[in-house]
């Protein structure tokens, strides 16, 4: 369904599927303003904060877009009007974990300036945990983590979930500074004495670091095995150079 918000928008003409989500969120900042409420929903100066340079207008702008294409929608919770995604909103996920896991792999092509947003991190917590596999623990259990005074709600089990809000009902509490937590969502090495457990099951800890650790240790093994391989494809082998000699007499 195309949007009636916007009579600008910049689209790519073609029958494929890729150029039809493009269309939709393809602008600059659009696929971050996904990334924000995939977080969680956000009044509309929290998703000023999440995402710093972008302009008001251009954001008041991309919402009203979505919005025509019941990609976002508006909900009222405790007196305040937050936005929202929709059920077709929400599908965005798969895809954009993916691509955040292809942006681990990337070499950065510009000096990083702002720190990771709350409902970014909430995003990426689920995104690694959704992909942990077997460590998941069979048993739920709720986290509350802070993160130098925000908060995410983690669901750690087999159907893991991490939203940026205050949990009422955690099972545990954990606190960490924002830059250990930012190296643990890149898979790069942190200091575990960084995360303190403050309240609550004392398992929950080492649960949810071993759930963040595993899609990370998994990648590099498949990178391991994939460089053995490619190097064995590559050496020659003894008889081939024999015979080549041979031939060569």
């Amino acid at each position: 369904m195309a949007s009636r918000s916007d009579s600008e928008r910049k689209c790519y003409g073609q029958i494929c599927t890729v150029t039809t989500a493009l269309d939709v969120a393809g602008d600059r900042w659009t696929l971050l303003i996904l990334r924000e409420l995939l977080g969680g929903p956000a009044r509309f100066e929290e998703l000023v904060d999440g995402l710093p340079g972008i302009a008001r207008n251009l954001l008041s702008s991309r919402l009203r877009r979505l919005e025509g294409d019941a990609v976002v929608r508006r909900v009222d919770a405790h007196g305040a009007s937050l936005y929202a995604l929709t059920e077709l909103g929400a599908a965005v996920r798969p895809a954009l974990e993916e691509l955040g896991f292809w942006g681990v792999r990337l070499p950065r092509v510009a000096p990083v300036l702002y720190v990771r947003s709350i409902r970014a991190i909430a995003m990426a917590v689920q995104a690694i945990l959704s992909r942990a596999g077997e460590v998941l623990p069979e048993e739920r259990t709720l986290i509350e983590l802070e993160v130098d005074g925000e908060h995410v709600e983690v669901l750690l089990g087999p159907e893991p979930s991490a939203t940026a809000r205050l949990s009422t009902e955690a099972d545990a509490r954990i606190r960490v500074p924002r830059e250990a937590m930012s190296a643990a969502l890149l898979g790069r090495p942190f200091d575990v004495e960084a995360f303190v457990h403050v309240s609550g099951d004392p398992t929950a800890m080492p649960a949810l670091l071993r759930a963040m650790r595993a899609p990370f240790e998994a990648f590099r093994r498949t990178q391991a095995s994939s460089s053995q391989l490619s190097s064995h494809r590559t050496a020659p082998r003894g008889d081939s150079l024999h015979s080549s000699r041979q031939m060569e007499r």
